[in-house]
């Protein structure tokens, strides 16, 4: 009992907040992706391809470390860099054909793919935005 009076007097951290923040603006941006790929359905992958922004700018200093790593660590390092790459591709493979085939639709004329990823993006909105601006608003 008490600990739930804790994390109801819990007050956000600045980590938190700028976490909380990011999520907001990537989905944002997932929501203009989308509404530019439904505007223009031929240039639909272009649209995504402004999504990789919030991947390789973060992944930076994990490309230096695996340059430091490769040139340092002989072997050692190329088999880790191995592991490490495998399961980066294991964790952004399925978000990225999910990405494709709702763009490969759209080129086609098949909207519901896109259709049903607006839904989840703006349902992600609504609960990223929620507490907020009802506190905002009254």
């Amino acid at each position: 009992m008490m600990e739930l009076r804790v994390l109801e007097n819990h007050e956000e951290s600045r980590f938190e907040k700028f976490y909380h923040w990011i999520k907001l603006q990537f989905t944002r941006h997932e929501a203009w992706t989308l509404k530019a790929a439904r505007r223009v359905p031929l240039l639909a992958l272009f649209a995504f391809g402004t999504l990789w922004v919030w991947f390789f700018l973060p992944m930076i200093p994990f490309g230096i470390l695996a340059l430091v790593l490769l040139e340092k660590a002989g072997i050692f390092g190329a088999i880790l860099n191995m592991v490490l790459g495998i399961g980066a591709l294991a964790i952004v493979a399925p978000w990225f054909f999910r990405w494709y085939f709702i763009c490969a639709g759209l080129m086609i004329g098949r909207p519901k793919m896109a259709q049903l990823k607006e839904d989840d993006v703006s349902d992600r909105l609504e609960r990223l935005m929620g507490p907020k601006s009802a506190s905002g608003s009254a």
